[in-house]
């Protein structure tokens, strides 16, 4: 599950509207190869898809985790780590 973190969208909570919804769905499907990436533990080398900055992405992992930032466009996002 994708979570923005800094936005007016609060996730799959009640109260949040249909435009609410759709926005969230149209973010987790730009950044989805992102969260691939950092489920199947590649975190190097990765391009915000948003702004395509040559900057690449700050990772920073913590109890199971992972926040992915732009320097660049400074999009936030919070990805929890898929355990097996």
């Amino acid at each position: 599950m994708l979570k923005c973190l800094g936005t007016s969208s609060e996730g799959d909570f009640p109260g949040m509207d249909e435009h609410a919804e759709d926005r969230l769905a149209a973010l987790e499907s730009v950044w989805y190869e992102i969260i691939e990436a950092v489920n199947a533990g590649r975190t190097a080398g990765l391009i915000c898809p948003e702004c395509n900055s040559p900057d690449g992405l700050e990772i920073q992992e913590a109890q199971g985790r992972v926040v992915v930032s732009c320097p660049n466009c400074k999009r936030v996002v919070e990805v929890g780590i898929a355990t097996a």
